[in-house]
């Protein structure tokens, strides 16, 4: 303890010649900001506060959701199952109302609230081929509780596939050689996690239905606004169906101890003598979460859009502290512009989304209660999550939109070469011909790409690491001493952020090239080939309509390619998905699944297949000039 203040006092005082954004990111990491809790309505105060001092006009989004905190936590574990007395235990109160908020628990968002007692089993990754190996190896995990480890998938995945294999509750966890002490030196003396920390996150479907599970594929209105609601078993049929908790490093590395092992020392044979009793009571209840949206009105009716999540698990200053400083750094470089004659012909719209955390809650409400608006007239949404530690840029999304990033990176000098150099530069050196891949979901670009149509990029700059994601120590001094000393990255951020809005909003339709958008996705159907199901006619002939459209593209394709291709009613078994090009995983989550039309069609049969491919092809064909 005497370390970590004296440390906080030689590291976290005023300097008059800070960075801009150190100055923002002291103010906002002060305090907790989960959803629905004092700290994020504090949190929207502030960021409404700095944007309109940057000259925007900021509207405070209010939505009443579902939420669902952890009233009480507690796990013990026991050496077998005639003991009375654990080995280990902990246990934790957390108060939503309490002012100020305290920290978050040990606890992943939506498990469900139980009080049991069973044996472990070691799953692995938790993944359906664990399941598959134990249950082929006679181990049965029916009525036990599943160590499975954070990783490979999104963590939602693992508790629904043990659930449907019979499992009662699952704990996840991280090896410290993942992120703790096998990396170097744990907080506080180094950026890595104490075994007794763990990743706190949700667990609801996001390849499913993200935002708010009680109003799947609605808005969520403003409180007090008479909201229909889904309720009751049709709610619990959207959400997890079993318990799930994160332990430490510590506390699993001693259940592994106490399992029976094969003679190779790695593969679990089956639960060994120790047990685990866990109790959690995490009711839901309606909760009010804000989106604070900020505007600089431009001359045409386009609109061009940046958003970062602004609620965290505890003080959240990476994640997604960094994505909210920046994005208001950008806001009060373009306010400036704006102050010596500039005047964007789109409008600008920057966004700091509530209950991402959950989620994506506050950027798929907002999405839904905007979606008229949104499909009509916006032209790019840039996300920004986790966005900075360090100054070597990185990004993602929709392909189409490299000629874009081409522009915004040649206007922004690279702080850390030796010699002067753009990040366009540093960005092609180790790629000489970039790209942008197929992203999935983990995310507020969702709505906008996948049931919006709306191309997105995902923006970050690396270069440092650490164990911080979603503990408690994602602060202001894992920030200052270890991901960003000096805060290079974050005013690097804030500039390219300004010079990408800038690019946008100048000249809308300049945005996306539908060209670009083929080829790669020519690419992408040719890299099916090997697909069983799919076969290396099929694909080629996809390929041969993407290149046609890459060769000789429509003059509107620019603004109505992504939506040309959408599938109004929705993907069959989550039609909140429209986008049929890719889509989420429905087993990895955060990665994509290409063609997801074509999928679900061949599981109906050959010919649903080759007419859901004659569609895909005659859209392509339809976007294609007659010359």
């Amino acid at each position: 303890m005497l370390l970590s203040l004296l440390l906080a006092a030689a590291t976290f005082g005023d300097d008059a010649s800070e960075a801009p954004t150190r100055a923002l990111a002291r103010e906002l990491s002060g305090f907790t900001r989960l959803a629905g809790t004092s700290g994020s309505r504090v949190g929207a105060v502030w960021a409404a506060r700095e944007l309109e001092r940057a000259g925007f006009t900021v509207e405070l989004d209010e939505r009443e959701i579902v939420l669902s905190y952890p009233r009480s936590v507690r796990v013990a574990l026991f050496d077998d199952a005639s003991v009375l007395a654990p080995a280990m235990q902990r246990g934790d109160r957390f108060d939503p109302n309490a002012r100020p908020t305290g920290d978050v628990p040990l606890y992943n968002g939506w498990a469900k609230s139980a009080k049991l007692r069973a044996a472990v089993v070691d799953a692995g990754y938790g993944l359906r081929a664990d399941f598959e190996r134990l249950k082929a190896a006679g181990i049965d995990v029916t009525g036990r509780v599943v160590l499975a480890r954070y990783g490979h998938a999104y963590r939602g995945v693992k508790p629904e596939l043990a659930a449907e294999y019979g499992a009662i509750a699952v704990l996840l966890w991280t090896p410290s050689d993942d992120d703790g002490a096998g990396k170097g030196e744990v907080w506080p003396y180094g950026p890595w996690k104490p075994d007794r920390d763990a990743q706190r996150g949700s667990i609801l479907s996001m390849a499913r239905t993200p935002g708010d599970p009680s109003t799947p594929g609605f808005a969520s209105a403003r409180p007090g606004a008479g909201q229909k609601r889904v309720l009751g078993a049709e709610l619990d049929a959207l959400l997890p169906t079993i318990p799930c908790l994160p332990i430490g490093a510590r506390e699993a590395d001693w259940l592994r101890a106490h399992l029976a092992f094969d003679p190779d020392g790695k593969t679990p044979l089956g639960p060994g003598p120790a047990e685990v009793a866990l109790e959690l009571d995490a009711p839901r209840e309606l909760r009010t979460i804000v989106n604070v949206v900020a505007t600089l009105s431009g001359v045409g009716d386009e609109l061009v859009l940046a958003g970062a999540h602004r609620d965290a698990w505890v003080r959240g200053m990476n994640d997604d502290g960094s994505g909210v400083v920046t994005l208001i750094r950008a806001a009060q470089h373009l306010g400036a512009r704006v102050k010596n004659g500039w005047k964007p012909t789109a409008t600008v719209r920057i966004a700091l989304w509530d209950a991402e955390e959950f989620g994506l809650i506050g950027s798929t409400e907002y999405g839904e209660g905007h979606a008229e608006e949104l499909a009509r007239h916006a032209r790019l949404y840039i996300n920004t999550d986790s966005g900075c530690s360090g100054t070597t840029f990185g990004a993602d999304g929709s392909p189409g939109l490299i000629e874009l990033l081409h522009r915004a990176l040649e206007r922004v000098d690279d702080p850390s070469a030796p010699t002067p150099r753009n990040l366009w530069q540093q960005w092609t050196e180790k790629n000489p011909t970039p790209e942008l891949g197929f992203p999935g979901s983990g995310s507020d670009f969702a709505v906008f790409l996948h049931h919006l149509s709306v191309p997105v990029v995902d923006i970050g700059f690396g270069g440092a690491s650490g164990g911080q994601y979603h503990t408690r120590f994602d602060d202001f001094g894992q920030v200052d001493r270890f991901l960003d000393p000096g805060w290079k990255g974050h005013e690097l951020a804030g500039t390219f952020l300004a010079e990408l809005l800038r690019a946008a909003a100048d000249e809308p339709a300049r945005i996306f090239d539908p060209s670009e958008a083929a080829r790669a996705l020519a690419g992408a159907a040719r890299g099916q080939k090997q697909v069983a199901w799919l076969g290396p006619e099929r694909a080629e002939r996809l390929a041969v309509a993407f290149d046609g459209l890459a060769a000789r593209p429509q003059a509107d394709a620019a603004r109505h390619f992504y939506a040309r291709f959408a599938f109004e009613p929705g993907l069959p078994g989550r039609t909140w998905f429209k986008n049929r090009l890719w889509a989420p995983g429905l087993e990895t989550g955060y990665s994509s699944e290409l063609f997801p039309s074509l999928t679900e069609a061949a599981r109906r049969g050959a010919n649903d297949l080759d007419r859901e491919l004659d569609d895909l092809i005659g859209v392509a064909r339809g976007l294609t000039s007659e010359r």
